[in-house]
């Protein structure tokens, strides 16, 4: 890793992680500290009465550029909404579901991109295919099995977040879009960990929030629209921040935006978006290639001492693993108190443990965690 990643930053921008070792990036990532000064500061200015309206706008902006340096394309494919699941909601309602259509996804997901695709089901009427996985997988057959000329919407995340596996986004761009469908990504488990451009992976819309791989705080989501679906999706909820002149405050006929900004309803939580800026402005110090390699590194390191101490574990290959890693030693609640109890951050999902390594992580502290697995 430190061939990757400079140690001097990683010193100056995460000074509690030689307090610690870390491993749970998959639930929530440790944000730089100068994403906690830029907070500070920002509420310091509130209580001063200082900072204009123009400014907001402009910090705004700033933090579009840079999702779009981050993930592929341009800010005005990027908006802010609260949350992955107000990012799911946006889409899914933005749409029209003609009789016999269907929504295909699988049962790994995290209830943030299935709960709302459910509640679509229960209104408009589409089926809801639920591919079935096997061990911690979703094989791309069985969803070139679940996609026909009537699927509406293929949903998924890049990542799995209970067992890491990485979706083949370019082959269910081609089965949906041979199909007619959208491509819907929940890329939370992905971005500012695995490189990523939207727009070369040719998905319709995604979606996620700062709090993870990002290392920002919680509350301060995004989506991305492709742009040649922008005059084809018609959002349900519009408020003062999705339409055009939106420093005009009087009374008259308001049209959205043309771009993703006409899914931004009302006014967002500042603060948490002007720690993202920041968190973004570290992140893209580093290489999205460098941000990557570290973090597989020490997960593909994780791995080899599994197997060495002959723990199971889901191992996708190359082309499917990610930076989390779903394993079962035994009795694993009890082994996850007792690691917490030591400060090692890990998880808990669904009876196996999750261990999720970001690029500031090293092959030294899997070592440290491995030593409690004996």
């Amino acid at each position: 890793m430190t061939d990757l990643i400079d140690p001097e930053l990683l010193s100056e921008m995460w000074p509690t992680l030689k307090d610690m070792t870390y491993l749970n990036n998959a639930a929530t990532g440790i944000p730089p500290i100068a994403t906690i000064n830029a907070m500070k500061d920002y509420l310091d200015n509130r209580i001063r009465a200082t900072g204009t309206f123009q400014e907001t706008l402009e910090n705004l902006k700033a933090l579009r550029i840079h999702l779009a340096q981050l993930l592929g394309g341009d800010y005005s494919q990027y908006a802010l909404v609260p949350s992955t699941s107000s990012g799911v909601n946006s889409f899914a309602h933005s749409i029209k579901y003609p009789e016999g259509s269907n929504i295909v996804l699988c049962d790994l997901e995290f209830p943030a991109n299935y709960v709302p695709w459910q509640n679509v089901n229960k209104l408009y009427g589409p089926e809801l295919r639920v591919v079935k996985s096997v061990d911690g997988r979703v094989p791309i057959e069985r969803f070139a099995e679940a996609i026909d000329e009537n699927t509406r919407v293929v949903a998924i995340s890049q990542i799995q977040f209970g067992t890491g596996f990485r979706a083949d986004l370019g082959a269910l761009e081609k089965l949906s879009h041979d199909n007619g469908a959208y491509l819907s990504v929940d890329i939370i488990q992905a971005a500012g960990c695995f490189e990523t451009d939207l727009v070369d992976l040719k998905i319709d819309f995604a979606t996620g929030q700062a709090a993870k791989w990002m290392l920002g705080p919680i509350g301060a989501g995004y989506i991305y629209v492709r742009k040649s679906i922008m005059d084809k999706i018609h959002p349900r909820f519009l408020g003062w921040w999705g339409v055009e002149k939106l420093t005009e405050f009087g009374y008259f006929d308001r049209e959205p935006h043309e771009d993703a900004r006409m899914f931004q309803v009302g006014s967002p939580a500042m603060v948490a978006y002007i720690g993202l800026l920041e968190s973004l402005k570290v992140l893209l110090q580093i290489s999205s290639k460098n941000r990557e390699r570290a973090a597989l590194a020490t997960a593909d390191y994780l791995r080899k001492r599994l197997t060495e101490l002959d723990i199971p574990y889901y191992d996708f290959g190359p082309n499917n693993n990610s930076a989390t890693v779903s394993c079962e030693p035994p009795d694993v609640d009890k082994l996850n108190d007792n690691l917490a109890k030591n400060k090692i951050h890990c998880s808990v999902r669904n009876g196996r443990l999750r261990v999720s390594p970001h690029f500031y992580n090293s092959t030294e502290e899997i070592d440290r965690l491995v030593e409690y697995f004996r």
